[in-house]
């Protein structure tokens, strides 16, 4: 699910360089030289961004990605600190496929997989590469299938079932309920506030 931009600015986001690249553009006059960089930025609380970015020098280069990053966060919907339900994200010749693993097992994946789903705050992974391992590729179809994920709140309001019927168990996503119990600590002065009685 994307963010709204005002949503995007409250987030302590932390970035990666997954890639770098040295690409050349052949014209008539000869061989442009420039720099393609692949960015990773996230929370590490559920929200994860991709970006990718040409320029003539590296720096620039990584600068338009971190902005294009930024722009495409989206919220990954999470079962404890794991995927609810194994996906595989597909992007050109690349296949990733993600499986949700028990608590303590970590992130089993590599290469591109790993920065992603780190920034996204998953704790414990699986991962296999099923095509290509093009790094640019990799992460795009990572990213994808965070993406596609369904959230199981969402999919048992529209199925008129409750998550434990769905799910034969209880669901909870770690970081949205450490959200709400902030936001709730934040906001409990002003309501005890409103509730004395004003003299």
């Amino acid at each position: 699910m994307a963010l709204q931009p005002g949503r995007r600015a409250e987030l302590d986001l932390e970035d990666r360089v997954i890639r770098v690249d040295r690409v050349r553009k052949t014209v008539k006059g000869g061989r442009i030289p420039s720099s393609r960089v692949v960015v990773v930025v996230g929370d590490r609380r559920g929200h994860v961004g991709l970006g990718v970015a040409k320029a003539r020098q590296a720096p620039d280069a990584i600068r338009k990605a971190l902005d294009r990053a930024k722009k495409s966060l989206i919220r990954v919907p999470l079962d404890g600190y794991t995927i609810p339900h194994s996906i595989i994200g597909k992007v050109s010749g690349a296949r990733v496929l993600l499986k949700p693993a028990s608590r303590g097992t970590g992130i089993i994946a590599g290469g591109a997989v790993r920065p992603v789903v780190e920034l996204a705050g998953i704790r414990d992974i699986l991962s296999k590469s099923l095509g290509s391992n093009n790094a640019l590729n990799c992460a795009k179809a990572v990213f994808a299938a965070l993406g596609n994920l369904a959230d199981p709140r969402a999919v048992s309001q529209a199925r008129g079932k409750s998550i434990r019927d769905m799910l034969g168990r209880e669901y909870r996503d770690a970081y949205a309920e450490e959200s709400e119990d902030t936001a709730t600590e934040e906001a409990a002065p002003a309501l005890a506030e409103a509730k004395q009685p004003r003299t």
